[in-house]
């Protein structure tokens, strides 16, 4: 089905096309790596923008925006009158109750503060190592206080809501949202939720899919729960799930976060509410104006990345909307630099490298690590000659390398580019990933790997050099894999383990 969004000028959403660039440029000169960015107001897309090798077919992990997702479905089964919010999730879980019966504050615990992150839980409860049943321990892990009360951000809670409406609804969670609205907004067919260790679909993090899949999603919550002149949700569930039902100020770290929380939804400044995903998967409604943010991002290492998007909405676009004056139609020029800027926008990259004195010495050189937690025994830097360059999209030479190591799985290489990405494959994991490297300063040598797949995050591998040894820094930014490079250890020249 076609969606009702037009594409416009932005002269014709009354916003500067310049307010759009200077958006972009601030959150590229901030070193945030965006992924997408979407502005809409009303029905009309003034900006859809992606950051290669991103497209608009690109399915992107939503991570907790998902909960929105489960929150609406959650409604449909209030509009069938399968449940009420005021229900204990305990009566539909006898199956997954401690042997002893549930715990007092457990069986307190209504379907209503479980939207709201009040929970008896302080934290999520699956994420104790060796947790295979994601959904019974949200029922065997010892409740801390009484719910309805504290507001704790709880994924396991929004994972047992997606189970429920399995049981209820005897369908798979995906299918049972498409049959109800997804279909209905023209949701991308191939989105797809990803399984815990039990197969249950991942209700708090799990969705893939596409950028302007959300924006419908955020929009049919503007709309009251219509779409198409259907009412696909409940306008009463839709209105209370935006509106601010507990209060997680003093709970959360940003500004934003501070504002409120309603059924799977954040309260934004501005009279706006949100869905928010982990690492900046964003999208934004603020009714004053009228105007829709939708974004895909890995801030994931980037303090405070999440509220520089926020900040830079706010102060480059919405702040600058002014409707009582309208913004000139932009010249056949204006609009043509426009399309070129938002037509060729490239995923973040390690740039501004300085020259190195050691790129010579420790070219090709394989150095023997000293024992380590990451169980790496061997690293070795290439850097490629002219005869083996690599060439960009524009038919550029340039400057590229492969890092080699070897640990407990093999011996690996991954290939990157010396002030921009080269896009391969993680080894053993499979996931596409984007890398890029500098020398930071003389001896230094950092390379940025970036997860682009069904995982999203990034990896930095340092390289320091000194005479013939290296000390070399691994850290990863990811939420479930990657665990064996995080680690700081020393290594030895082999040429200077042979003298």
């Amino acid at each position: 089905m076609q969606t009702k969004f037009n594409y416009v000028k932005p002269s014709e959403c009354n916003i500067d096309y310049h307010n759009l660039i200077n958006y972009a440029k601030r959150l590229e000169n901030q070193d945030i790596p965006m992924h997408s960015l979407i502005i809409m107001r009303g029905n009309n897309i003034c900006m859809e923008s992606y950051y290669k090798p991103y497209d608009n077919n690109s399915l992107h992990r939503m991570f907790s925006m998902t909960k929105s997702l489960v929150s609406l479905g959650i409604g449909c089964l209030y509009g069938e009158h399968k449940l009420s919010l005021d229900d204990h999730i305990v009566d539909y879980f006898n199956d997954k109750l401690p042997q002893n019966g549930a715990y007092d504050y457990m069986k307190m615990l209504t379907i209503k503060d479980m939207l709201t992150m009040r929970t008896c839980h302080d934290s999520t409860t699956y994420k104790t190592a060796g947790t295979t049943d994601w959904v019974g321990s949200f029922f065997t892990v010892k409740p801390v206080h009484a719910p309805g009360t504290q507001f704790s951000y709880d994924t396991s809670s929004t994972h047992v809501l997606g189970a429920l409406i399995e049981r209820l609804s005897g369908m798979r969670l995906i299918d049972y949202l498409k049959e109800k609205f997804l279909n209905e907004l023209g949701f991308s067919e191939d989105t797809f939720i990803l399984p815990d260790p039990c197969g249950i679909p991942m209700g708090g993090s799990g969705i893939c899919a596409r950028p302007v899949d959300m924006l419908k999603i955020i929009y049919l919550i503007s709309k009251d729960g219509v779409y198409n002149d259907k009412q696909l949700i409940p306008a009463d569930y839709i209105k209370a799930a935006r509106m601010k039902q507990s209060d997680p100020y003093g709970k959360s770290g940003t500004l934003e976060e501070m504002q409120g929380y309603g059924y799977q939804i954040w309260i934004t400044r501005n009279g706006g509410y949100a869905l928010y995903g982990m690492a900046g998967q964003l999208a934004l409604y603020v009714p004053d104006k009228d105007i829709y943010m939708v974004t895909t991002a890995d801030t994931l290492g980037r303090q405070g990345g999440v509220q520089c998007i926020y900040d830079a909405f706010w102060e480059e676009i919405y702040n600058k909307i002014d409707d009582e004056t309208s913004v000139n139609n932009e010249t056949d020029a204006q609009l043509a630099e426009y399309n070129t800027f938002i037509n060729n926008r490239e995923l973040f990259c390690l740039k501004d490298s300085t020259a190195s004195s050691y790129e010579n010495l420790i070219n090709n050189v394989t150095y023997v690590c000293d024992e380590n937690v990451c169980k790496m025994t061997a690293v070795k830097v290439t850097i490629h000659n002219a005869d083996n360059a690599c060439t960009d999209t524009n038919n550029t030479t340039r400057k590229w390398g492969t890092i080699t190591y070897t640990n407990e799985t093999g011996t690996h290489s991954i290939d990157f580019g010396f002030g921009y990405n080269i896009v391969s494959e993680f080894p053993i994991y499979n996931f596409r990933c984007a890398a890029s490297a500098v020398w930071k300063c003389d001896n230094n040598l950092l390379i940025k790997i970036q997860i682009i797949d069904s995982a999203i995050g990034n990896l930095y591998i340092s390289l320091s050099y000194k005479d013939n040894y290296a000390s070399v820094f691994l850290k990863k930014y990811e939420e479930t894999f990657f665990n064996e490079f995080n680690g700081v250890f020393g290594a030895i020249s082999s040429l200077q383990q042979t003298d």
